[in-house]
């Protein structure tokens, strides 16, 4: 069994959304699971309907998220870097594209409660985003993303290297808890 780390607060990760016509923020992968301004609390999804997405038909004994099961926010210690490539993750977009004709919008979330900590990043039960990012080129979406920003009481950053100095996740945490 891994060692429990016990840390006060939260930990910060980069993760992306689904912005939606009306300016929510949805799961990007999970079909349409909207987040909340403010706190948000993880349930199981584990089952695959013919629908989308049903919730499990018995909670986890310790909650979300749970070890041996995909549940929970996720977020990653780092940006998400581009890769076209065979062993390419899901997540690996590039981040200039944020706010694009993908629809997908990167920004910083905080996560609490019960978290598991992995290698490339973490889930927990409890998320609460932070801010967002457009990128360089402006769409239809850049719009809908200030719309988005402020129904989430969040700033909107066009500089990558400003969210990630102000919002990212602190580097010396992350090495603490990977190593």
């Amino acid at each position: 069994m891994a060692e429990v780390v016990p840390i006060v607060g939260s930990v910060r990760g980069f993760r992306w959304w689904r912005l939606s016509g009306s300016g929510e923020l949805l799961s990007p992968w999970r079909g349409p699971v909207c987040w909340r301004p403010g706190e948000n609390e993880a349930s199981c999804l584990a089952r695959r309907g013919m629908f989308g997405w049903k919730m499990a038909r018995t909670p986890h004994p310790r909650g979300c998220p749970a070890t041996g099961c995909e549940c929970g926010f996720y977020a990653l210690h780092s940006l998400p870097e581009m890769n076209d490539g065979l062993d390419r993750a899901i997540w690996d977009i590039d981040t200039a594209t944020s706010g694009g004709r993908h629809g997908l919008v990167l920004g910083v979330v905080a996560g609490y409660g019960r978290v598991l900590i992995g290698t490339e990043g973490w889930r927990a039960r409890f998320g609460k985003i932070l801010a967002l990012f457009a990128g360089p080129t402006v769409t239809s979406h850049t719009r809908e993303m200030g719309v988005a920003a402020a129904a989430y009481g969040v700033p909107l950053y066009r500089d990558l290297d400003a969210i990630v100095s102000e919002w990212g996740p602190d580097r010396a945490m992350v090495d603490d808890l990977t190593a």
